[in-house]
């Protein structure tokens, strides 16, 4: 059960930054000179989109306790690594989409930021799950 509670926490943190992220993004696209004020939606969204994931890894790691065999954890490791390569398919292809030239460059750095962001709680998942190996 304790691994699973790794994985919740990613699954929770990775979907709804990436909802935050297309809506902020169209909104970027259509208007590059207000990046700072969807770059600051971005973070206020992500601030309360991981929540509930950071309550996660805290219950988790108070309750983490070492486990049999590695297999144990092959199939949480595998679902956080491909919750992250899915996150991070989705931001990039985005970022290729309908963008124009003028455009680029702010569309690039907050493609970037947000994939960092996205990745953060699914790379403390896997560090957690890292140390509850025998």
């Amino acid at each position: 059960m304790s691994p699973y509670v790794f994985v919740l926490a990613a699954v929770l943190a990775v979907i709804p930054i990436l909802f935050f992220y297309k809506i902020n993004l169209e909104k970027l696209k259509e208007n590059p000179t207000l990046k700072e004020k969807y770059q600051t939606n971005l973070f206020i969204g992500v601030g309360i989109s991981e929540a509930i994931p950071i309550i996660l890894i805290v219950f988790g790691m108070a309750n983490m306790e070492t486990v049999g065999s590695f297999d144990e954890l092959l199939i949480p490791g595998m679902i956080v690594i491909l919750i992250m390569a899915i996150g991070s398919f989705f931001v990039l292809l985005q970022r290729s989409v309908d963008v124009t030239k003028e455009n680029k460059e702010a569309v690039n750095t907050f493609s970037f930021v947000s994939l960092a962001l996205m990745n953060a709680i699914p790379i403390i998942s896997i560090v957690s799950l890292f140390m509850m190996a025998p």
